[in-house]
Parts: C-alpha cells; sequence; structure tokens
C-alpha cells in the first residue's frame, strides 16, 4: 500500500507492510538490518510499540480511527513509545522521515481502507 500525508501530498512510503496478527505485529522489524527508504510497517490493531531488540531507531506515527496523527516522533533502540489510548494503528518508517508529519495531520493508505 501505499502511505501518503494528506496535506501537500507528501508520499510517506510506496511500500506499506501491514501487520494485523498478533504474531506480525509481536515479530514486527526485529531481526531487521534496516527499514529501506521508500517502505513502511503498518501495525494494525496498535496502541504503542516498543524497540526491544532493535538495532536502528525509526520515525513512528500513531493513527486513530480517522488516519489523524495522534503523536509522532523518533524512537531509538531499546526504548519503549508512548501508550496512547485513542490510537488504532502505528506506522513505522525510515528514520530520515523524522518531522514529515505533524500531531493533526491526516495519513491515507492508496490501496485499502481499515476497519
Amino acid at each position: 500500500m501505499r502511505i501518503v500525508r494528506q496535506h501537500g501530498a507528501f508520499v510517506l512510503a510506496e511500500r506499506g507492510v501491514r501487520a494485523q496478527t498478533a504474531w506480525q505485529r509481536t515479530r514486527g522489524l526485529l531481526g531487521t538490518e534496516s527499514l529501506p527508504e521508500g517502505e513502511a510497517m503498518v501495525l494494525a490493531p496498535c496502541n504503542g510499540v516498543h524497540m526491544l531488540g532493535m538495532r536502528y531507531p525509526l520515525y513512528v506515527v500513531y493513527l486513530d480511527d480517522d488516519d489523524r496523527v495522534l503523536w509522532q516522533g523518533v524512537l531509538r533502540p531499546w526504548r519503549f513509545g508512548p501508550f496512547i489510548r485513542d490510537a488504532r494503528r502505528v506506522v513505522e518508517l525510515p528514520y530520515a522521515l523524522a518531522g514529515r508529519v505533524d500531531v493533526g495531520d491526516i495519513v491515507d493508505f492508496t490501496e485499502e481502507k481499515w476497519n
């Protein structure tokens, strides 16, 4: 799926992979060397993430049911992200995209709509 910040139509990822089962969400990006530019992982349902066992930082964006950004920031290896009660999904992006979205922005997913 393609992931785009609605304001300004900025492409966050050309290839987003959805982790929707408990196992996919638990494993996430563990064991990977990096998250290549243009790729993202979308964890859904999800309202909190951790970086335990990770080797590289990520830019993380929490979204609500309307795909509005509730929180965004960089998470470094061996850290915990915030638990955000109203978040329904989390998008993990390459660190280089840090600051490309703001709280309140809307994110579009072009190939599918969330349940």
